[in-house]
């Protein structure tokens, strides 16, 4: 039986109905004066047991919000209008709570949402029903491709990829008849992200509702059977899959059409492929022979303790104003490398040098990170300006490059999605005089549009500049749209 005979067999009242739904926040300034800013607006979607909805757009555009809503945990700020149902019945804020959790699963986007001081297994097993929960949790991480050992780990010793499939495991043994997905593959390698989707399905086959929170088209359509495209909080198209397809011909709606061309395997917006810099011939560098202005890692080893190697004696170089790619599996080492790189960590063995002199932790780095989860890189207590403004006085013209907007500075972290943080932490690294940058999975939270805005800005600069940039991503593609070459990180680890 196909899954779109199973859902017209089902029972045809929806899963969850959401309707000509509205979302606004109250805010208080100065002299007690009161202002509204509407975040989603007469947003309509509706979700069938056994099915699976992709609810795609740009970052900011309500998605997360949406779920916090359905989930009955938004700030008391919040006012909300138009109609929540669950399996045709309101959900009030008791209802929410009775089923949070139990009938409504939520895999969080932030890996922040694992407890930090558990190790894994523990909080999977929290949430399993009956005997046998330990081998329960060992067979769920089989299926999402954990190690045997993951379950013994702290979510610190995990990657950002292994962390989001702990997030996706717990809820997929939660029994829940709707679970929402809220970006739970960004930073996953194709065998994982395979796997995921794989068991996404299953649940699905199971007569489970998803709805499944992405900036990533080419997900969607391997999972979803009808994507709801948000924008600026509005539902603006739902659509099938055969409908991306050529120049998305088969598109309504521009915006729809122009993140679907946007992607690294379309136009990319048009972006050519950069032009490795001659460092030679460069007015500010005059290098010998042996190319001594560039960044080296030579012979660099790392295991955490009581672990086997995590890699060893890897050797790598960047040359200024060059592009350099790294591609490989989630879990092999690549943001731990990019840490021993940008000052975080110590090797155990081997050194970090840049035109030839070693580099000591100590002191500003050289080597700044834009990190793959940037609300481990935020201070929560602090503004966006704040944040800015450690490094020095702001720079209007890299924010507008970057899509900050001026009303964002004034706000907490908390109050920006995952793709403004991101923007945040991408123009924070480059307001000082940097000679390298490290980009973990810089993008991966962005939707196809901003993604190629921002990778023709930073190409841009870099090569003005004359930064050398690391390129972390498990997104093969995208590697070969902005890089100047690419390393396969399972060859020299």
């Amino acid at each position: 039986m196909t899954q779109d005979k199973r859902i017209e067999q089902s029972d045809p009242t929806p899963l969850l109905e959401v309707k000509d739904f509205s979302l606004t926040f109250r805010h208080y300034g100065k002299g007690l004066h009161e202002t509204e800013l509407e975040a989603i607006s007469k947003l309509d979607l509706t979700i069938h047991q056994g099915e699976i909805v992709a609810v795609l757009g740009a970052s900011g555009s309500g998605k997360s919000l949406l779920a916090n809503a359905i989930l009955g945990v938004l700030p008391e700020n919040a006012i909300t209008k138009g109609t929540l149902n669950y399996k045709g019945k309101a959900l009030s804020r008791e209802k929410q709570i009775a089923l949070r959790g139990k009938q409504i699963s939520l895999i969080p986007q932030s890996v922040n949402a694992l407890d930090p001081l558990m190790k894994t297994g523990k909080q999977v097993q929290a949430v399993i029903k009956g005997k046998n929960k330990q081998a329960i949790q060992q067979a769920i991480f089989q299926k999402v491709g954990l190690p045997e050992s993951t379950g013994d780990r702290y979510p610190f010793e995990l990657s950002g990829g292994m962390a989001r499939r702990v997030l996706a495991a717990t809820a997929m043994v939660s029994g829940a008849n709707l679970v929402i997905a809220d970006e739970p593959t960004p930073g996953l390698d194709p065998i994982a992200l395979h796997d995921t989707i794989k068991h996404m399905k299953q649940l699905a086959a199971d007569g489970k509702g998803i709805m499944f929170i992405t900036h990533d088209i080419e997900v969607a359509l391997q999972l979803a059977d009808k994507i709801a495209v948000f924008y600026a909080g509005q539902t603006i198209e739902i659509a099938h899959a055969d409908d991306f397809s050529g120049k998305g011909e088969n598109l309504r709606h521009p915006y729809t059409k122009a993140l679907w061309n946007a992607l690294p395997k379309n136009d990319f917006m048009a972006l050519p492929k950069p032009i490795a810099m001659d460092v030679e011939k460069s007015d500010k560098l005059k290098p010998d022979k042996s190319g001594a202005f560039m960044l080296e890692a030579k012979g660099i080893s790392y295991h955490y303790p009581n672990n086997p190697w995590l890699f060893k004696n890897l050797n790598l170089s960047i040359k200024p104003g060059e592009i350099v790619g790294v591609f490989g599996y989630s879990g092999s080492g690549k943001s731990t490398m990019a840490q021993i790189i940008a000052g975080y960590r110590m090797p155990v063995e081997g050194k970090i040098i840049i035109d030839d002199k070693v580099i000591s932790p100590r002191g500003r780095h050289p080597v700044q990170m834009v990190w793959q989860h940037p609300e481990k890189a935020i201070n929560p207590r602090w503004r966006m300006k704040q944040t800015l403004q450690e490094t020095g006085p702001l720079d209007g013209d890299l924010l507008s490059t970057l899509g900050i907007k001026t009303e964002w500075l004034d706000r907490w972290p908390s109050e920006l999605s995952g793709g403004e943080l991101q923007r945040f932490c991408l123009a924070r690294a480059l307001m000082g005089d940097i000679k390298y940058l490290v980009a973990d999975e810089m993008t991966t939270m962005l939707d196809a549009v901003t993604q190629a805005q921002i990778w023709h800005s930073l190409i841009k600069l870099a090569k003005q500049r004359n930064i050398g940039v690391l390129a972390i991503s498990h997104d093969h593609q995208l590697l070969q749209r902005v890089c100047d070459r690419i390393i396969d990180f399972t060859e020299i680890r």
